[in-house]
């Protein structure tokens, strides 16, 4: 038998409480490419994610010009500085006003590029991400990966619409918004199906001796993928552990009470929640678990704090001063928390490259100040194997069609997931 038929197209590790996939081997490709018609090679799997936060930004950091070599950032844009040749910054273009604009349906309209119904009907669209689940999320064990990092909020707005709407980016259907997780910790066992009484045992260890008899099996490089992939999952265990001591810590619990999973596993600042969901979104995709994922920093008129930032009121209070330093600070912080994930994608190899070569991760906030929607801040990282170029400012300030909806069409396309329409445009946006 030779070595590459020992490998299936997708190796899943498996032992009692636990669940774990590998990242995307170059060996499996080998194995892979023999029961493929004519010997077509079978590439890295491509990805899509998209990180929201809302109430708009501070428009005078908010700048990028030049592309390659010339390409400049602005201070928003600061921690992007090491991967900026793996982003596009692309500035003008739009949704309806009325599918963004005001408070109470930015996050609703991000991703769907529909203006969802006022009074007590709820009524949006299938968002981008779950017509890319819906579509390719039965070649891997979690169509996809809905998160926030802030509780959704009921009732209506005094505009008459429904809270729903503030608080969900990702749509199942018209009238389905996706359950986010909150919980870091259930969102790690949602990742590796481990059993909740378990969380204290590393999912290493349940898996340890069948990772060492697949990495007898792997070329050399994959042997480096899958240490580094080890190396991966026992930093986030280590850092949930260590939020599960500190809690019990600040409420003078039994030490013993680490042996059973805490009732609330959301960490106390949100610096850190949002961290380890990137982490989370990062181990993801680099073991094929799900290659769709959505994250909620914030919502609309969004009630997060920021005491780490010398901060004191709430978002959502600091965005009525969008052009303050409080608020530039603000904006900056968000932009940080996306070039953690970019760049945790980019250290990951794959193929000739990294997860982040063949993924599209998405920044936006639904509103340029906070209420104001001429134009959509949005961040693209990643070049989605292949499906375009990197590193450019792409300004549609002038162009004659500047639907952000465009876009979307454009990468659905190239996710393979071709449409004649979505949101207001029939046509891609063919400039990226």
């Amino acid at each position: 038998m030779k070595k590459s038929a020992r490998l299936s197209r997708r190796v899943v590790l498996q032992s009692v409480g636990a669940m774990v996939a590998l990242p995307w081997l170059e060996s499996l490709r080998v194995a892979a490419d023999e029961g493929v018609a004519g010997g077509d090679p079978v590439g890295p799997p491509k990805r899509f994610a998209c990180l929201f936060f809302g109430d708009g930004i501070h428009p005078p950091e908010w700048w990028s010009k030049g592309s390659g070599a010339d390409l400049e950032l602005g201070p928003a844009f600061a921690s992007l500085e090491s991967v900026k040749q793996q982003v596009n910054f692309i500035h003008g273009l739009q949704h309806p006003e009325a599918v963004v604009g005001g408070h109470a349906r930015g996050a609703a309209g991000i991703l769907t590029g529909i203006q969802p119904a006022g009074g007590r009907k709820i009524q949006a669209a299938t968002s981008l991400d779950q017509i890319l689940a819906q579509r390719l999320g039965d070649e891997t064990v979690l169509p996809s990966l809905v998160l926030a990092c802030e509780r959704p909020v009921s009732g209506f707005h005094e505009s008459g619409y429904s809270m729903m709407y503030s608080s969900h980016v990702s749509w199942s259907s018209p009238v389905s918004p996706v359950p986010a997780e909150l919980y870091p910790s259930l969102a790690f066992d949602s990742l590796f199906e481990s059993k909740s009484n378990r969380t204290h045992v590393s999912v290493l260890d349940h898996v340890l001796e069948q990772l060492n008899d697949v990495t007898r099996e792997v070329s050399s490089a994959d042997r480096a993928k899958l240490d580094e992939y080890a190396t991966s999952v026992r930093e986030v265990e280590q850092r949930l552990i260590k939020l599960q001591e500190r809690r019990v810590e600040e409420t003078e619990g039994d030490p013993r009470e680490l042996l059973q999973r805490p009732s609330d596993g959301i960490p106390n600042m949100i610096d850190e929640h949002s961290r380890l969901m990137a982490d989370i979104i990062a181990m993801a995709f680099q073991t094929d678990r799900t290659r769709i994922a959505t994250l909620l920093l914030t919502n609309n008129l969004s009630g997060q704090v920021y005491p780490f930032l010398g901060l004191r009121q709430d978002h959502h209070n600091f965005s009525h001063g969008w052009q303050n330093k409080e608020f530039a600070s603000i904006t900056r912080f968000w932009v940080e928390q996306y070039a953690y994930l970019v760049k945790r994608l980019a250290e990951m190899p794959e193929g000739d490259g990294s997860v982040l070569d063949n993924s599209c991760i998405l920044l936006a906030n639904e509103q340029w100040t906070a209420h104001s929607a001429p134009k959509v801040p949005l961040i693209m990282a990643g070049g989605l194997g292949g499906s375009y170029e990197t590193g450019r400012t792409l300004d549609f300030e002038n162009a004659s069609d500047r639907r952000l909806s465009g876009l979307y069409l454009s990468l659905l396309d190239r996710m393979g997931v071709p449409m004649n329409s979505f949101g207001n445009s029939d046509e891609m946006l063919s400039e990226i």
